[in-house]
């Protein structure tokens, strides 16, 4: 049964509160992946030049975070997909790293020998630019056959009887 709502509301139906806990967990997953890329890069940035410690943080970030995607915004257990996931999370991955480079990039061609405190605001602005488009694809692609799957899978056991 559909209600009707005052203009400028949102219905607060299943699905909406779905995609209301999904966006919140994906927000505060980012956030500890953005915590460890920029922590990593920071430590890095001491050794490595800033593109090697944004490409090497971002890569453990980015496997992180779509373990953490995977397990706790899209709630999907178990090991089937696992490296398909990964795998698609990579190519996200290279989306994220173009536009973290390419900041840096930028930065090294306005400012050269910029501080690392700018270098590490220009990795932090461009990974916060890159977030909608990582949960656009991840929401999209990456995770879409899995969410489906288990939906179909529970409409086909909701009209089973119990063995």
């Amino acid at each position: 049964m559909t209600t009707a709502t005052a203009p400028g509301t949102v219905r607060r139906d299943g699905a909406g509160r779905r995609l209301t806990r999904e966006v919140v967990t994906f927000l505060v997953v980012g956030a500890g992946t953005t915590a460890l890329h920029l922590g990593g890069f920071v430590l890095l940035r001491l050794v490595t030049p800033s593109q090697v410690a944004n490409a090497v943080a971002l890569l453990v970030a980015a496997v992180v975070n779509t373990w953490a995607n995977r397990r706790f915004t899209f709630g999907i257990r178990g090991r089937d997909g696992v490296a398909r996931h990964q795998v698609q999370g990579l190519v996200v991955f290279v989306l994220t790293l173009g536009m973290t480079s390419g900041g840096l990039a930028l930065l090294a061609a306005a400012a050269p020998g910029a501080p690392a405190w700018t270098e590490t605001m220009v990795v932090a602005v461009t990974t916060v630019a890159a977030t909608a488009v990582k949960y656009a694809a991840m929401r999209w692609w990456v995770f879409r056959r899995a969410d489906a799957l288990s939906r179909s899978g529970r409409a086909g056991r909701a009209g089973t009887s119990p063995r």
